[in-house]
């Protein structure tokens, strides 16, 4: 094994691309390199020491063992450097780049109006939001902070809850017996959208399923469907009655452990906080 002086931090950091891409594909876009590159400086990190760091598995790569350890490490260090850098002259602010994962709904109707008034007021500060519609734990790997739409049963992430999002019934104005019911895949009945459907006698006649609220929404637009959905706007106009429900849909913010003092971190989750009370739920 060679010494852990031949190791370049480089390579680490990235490993670290890597492992939040889960392809060397993913990891060259990111970092601007080619895949081949990527791989080459895998090769090398992992020669240096005598492991190796990722396995191929259903077309990613994922850490080994091994490699978590190594990457846990890396980011510890990433974040030192992060917080290095984000000291700032008094009255300077706060600095550092911060990735939030959402679903794609919260993404566009509640986030993303207000990105541009978080990064005027703050100079130093980059954001990314990632759009995902699954609602699962997420990785240190891909996103600092996350709005989730349950409260999560297990893991050591600072949490908070955001809002309790009524649930509206989307229907046209004169149903009738061939409205077409959109409703999530089976896989999501235990959602409380699914729980009203069913107790609106609706869930058995869904003839479209998706668990992208986008995509139900676009479908209700263009008339003679039915829905339950979450309603975070509250007032944006679909040409169809609108009807609310006891039911709703909770909504949470899952910081990573590591950063719970990180200013960068406290000031987004701060914003993603405000971005909720605009739009008038608690």
């Amino acid at each position: 094994m060679q010494p852990a002086s031949a190791m370049d931090w480089d390579d680490l950091r990235i490993a670290a691309a890597v492992a939040r891409a889960g392809t060397f594909s993913g990891a060259a876009a990111e970092l601007g390199l080619d895949a081949t590159t990527v791989a080459r400086r895998i090769a090398r990190l992992e020669a240096a020491l005598a492991f190796p760091l990722f396995r191929a598995a259903d077309g990613r790569r994922r850490p080994t063992a091994q490699g978590a350890e190594i990457l846990a490490h890396v980011e510890a260090m990433s974040a030192h450097a992060a917080a290095i850098r984000a000291v700032q002259p008094a009255g300077e602010g706060v600095a550092g780049h911060v990735r939030v994962s959402a679903t794609a709904n919260i993404c566009d109707r509640v986030l993303a109006p207000h990105v541009a008034a978080l990064l005027k007021a703050h100079p130093g500060l980059s954001l990314s939001i990632l759009a995902s519609d699954a609602n699962a734990s997420f990785s240190r790997y891909e996103a600092d902070m996350a709005v989730r739409m349950a409260r999560p049963q297990k893991g050591g992430f600072a949490i908070r809850r955001l809002a309790a999002l009524p649930l509206v019934l989307w229907e046209p104005e004169a149903p009738s017996g061939d409205t077409i019911v959109c409703a999530y895949p089976e896989s999501l009945d235990g959602t409380p959208e699914m729980a009203e459907l069913a107790r609106l006698g609706l869930a058995d006649r869904a003839r479209f399923r998706s668990n992208s609220v986008g995509a139900i929404r676009a479908v209700l637009a263009s008339g003679g469907a039915a829905a339950v959905l979450p309603d975070p706007g509250g007032s944006e106009a679909l040409p169809l009655r609108r009807t609310p429900l006891q039911g709703y849909r909770e909504a949470w913010l899952l910081i990573q452990p590591h950063l719970r003092k990180d200013p960068a971190a406290r000031c987004v989750a701060g914003w993603i906080a405000d971005c909720f009370a605009r739009i008038g739920v608690a």
